[in-house]
């Protein structure tokens, strides 16, 4: 019996790192836009989740969000099936299929105008579903899902070195091809900036977690005992990669990406410095306005980094109006084209085929727009009204699981904050960007969530909890 407990653990242990790396090596190769890299990430999760499944079963403290996941994933791809495929008397088909029956004959009838396009997408939205399910699965304890954060951002940290030192010295690559766009701008392992901003901006505040937790281990280690020095050299290896994430943002001179990382840091940063020292030894509060004070000097100094280090995104700001941007210029179209068919959608991954006939020619004839620069507008044409029904439905979720955790947990409730903050993050980016559709980063999110969402609604064993007191 307890060699099989012992068996277990170890399982999972090995079971965790293959899901870490698999969630790293998605990252690599641009994001795996690409066909190869991603039906290998897709092979490589889809085994590990069907595994994990099969050995160790639903998560016990996180099984509702782990059903809830599973409902939108199966009702999501679901009715992408349903769209690409010929439904009986041509119900609900689109009327694009009506003229391409009369000018050419065509016999096939369905709600997507390319069906399939729509059926190759289906994968898109698995993918970070079965990522996250996964991740429920194998972080059982407090203690495993903060080592999915802490690789996380030390894969974020070592990414944004190598962008450094890439951008520094070779600004004309990107990791081994020839760079064509965005050749003023850092984009890491990604082709669009954009990406890279939202993502150096997430690992930017998971290593301002991991100083955090490495500076307060180091702090409390005995003076004289062996493994200090240790200590305070991974203390200075984690404050570089900090400064690394943060420099490579700034140089990424996304405007929206680092105003979003800004507004995530304003969230988490304050209550991190008010609450950086504290502990469950040490309970009793301190003076209210010292707390205060500590708060607004944490909001203020993210302010001034703003002000003194994204000059290159301001100075693009004003350089550029938002009236002149072509992601706004387009935006009534997407509006109109999503009021004509706000019920079924066009078909996921059509928005290239669908948005040509309602581009406003004001905009400009140059540039073929394959993505809406807004995941939500983008996912609401294409799947329609349950699209947005959806997205209800998982913010909603988050809401509740960070409620709770931010009413249950004490020692890790700045992970929770870490949660909401990114989440903030993510979804303000969303909002006039595509970085949610780039698969490497999908995934790295849904990871990310899988671990802050077990660590929320989760608690480890008294024995495994006082390690990290």
């Amino acid at each position: 019996m307890l060699s099989n407990l012992i068996n277990r653990r170890v399982l999972r242990e090995v079971l965790l790192v293959a899901y870490i790396g698999m969630v790293i090596l998605t990252l690599i190769p641009f994001g795996s836009v690409t066909p190869f890299p991603f039906t290998f990430a897709a092979i490589g999760m889809f085994a590990l989740a069907i595994i994990s499944a099969l050995l160790f079963g639903e998560p016990r403290q996180s099984r509702w969000v782990f059903s809830i996941a599973l409902f939108l994933l199966v009702i999501l791809t679901g009715w992408a099936f349903i769209q690409a495929i010929e439904l009986p008397f041509n119900w609900l088909a689109h009327p694009a299929w009506n003229a391409a029956h009369d000018l050419a004959d065509v016999r096939y009838a369905a709600i997507s105008v390319e069906p399939a396009d729509t059926l190759a997408s289906i994968l898109l939205i698995a993918l970070p579903f079965v990522t996250f399910l996964t991740g429920l699965l194998l972080c059982d304890t407090d203690q495993r899902a903060r080592k999915v954060l802490s690789r996380l951002g030390l894969s974020a940290g070592v990414i944004a070195v190598f962008g450094l030192l890439q951008f520094s010295m070779f600004p004309n690559i990107l990791i081994v091809v020839e760079k064509h766009a965005y050749l003023d701008s850092l984009t890491a392992v990604f082709v669009n900036r954009n990406t890279a901003a939202t993502f150096l901006g997430l690992g930017t505040l998971l290593m301002l977690t991991q100083v955090r937790e490495i500076t307060r281990s180091y702090s409390k280690y005995p003076p004289g005992e062996p493994g200090r020095n240790v200590l305070l050299l991974k203390s200075w290896i984690y404050i570089l990669l900090l400064c690394a994430c943060f420099t490579a943002l700034m140089l990424s001179r996304s405007r929206a990406g680092i105003f979003a990382t800004f507004v995530g840091a304003l969230i988490y940063f304050p209550w991190l410095v008010v609450n950086w020292n504290s502990s469950r030894r040490f309970l009793t509060p301190g003076p209210r306005w010292r707390s205060m004070l500590k708060f607004l000097a944490g909001g203020v100094f993210v302010v001034v980094l703003l002000a003194l280090f994204a000059g290159q995104a301001i100075l693009r700001a004003q350089e550029r109006r938002l009236e002149d941007d072509d992601r706004f210029c387009i935006l009534p179209g997407i509006w109109r084209a999503i009021l004509d068919h706000w019920l079924t959608g066009t078909g996921l991954g059509t928005f290239r085929t669908v948005f040509s006939a309602y581009r406003d020619p004001a905009c400009g004839i140059f540039g073929i727009f394959d993505r809406a620069h807004n995941f939500y507008l983008e996912g609401f044409l294409g799947l329609g009204i349950i699209f947005p029904l959806a997205a209800v439905l998982v913010f909603s979720v988050l809401v509740k699981v960070f409620w709770r955790g931010l009413a249950e947990r004490r020692r890790l409730r700045h992970y929770v904050l870490l949660g909401i903050a990114a989440t903030v993050l993510v979804a303000l980016h969303a909002a006039v960007d595509f970085s949610l559709q780039i698969p490497g980063f999908a995934v790295f999110f849904s990871a990310f969530l899988s671990a802050v969402v077990a660590i929320s609604l989760g608690r480890s064993h008294p024995e495994t909890d006082r390690q990290y007191v």
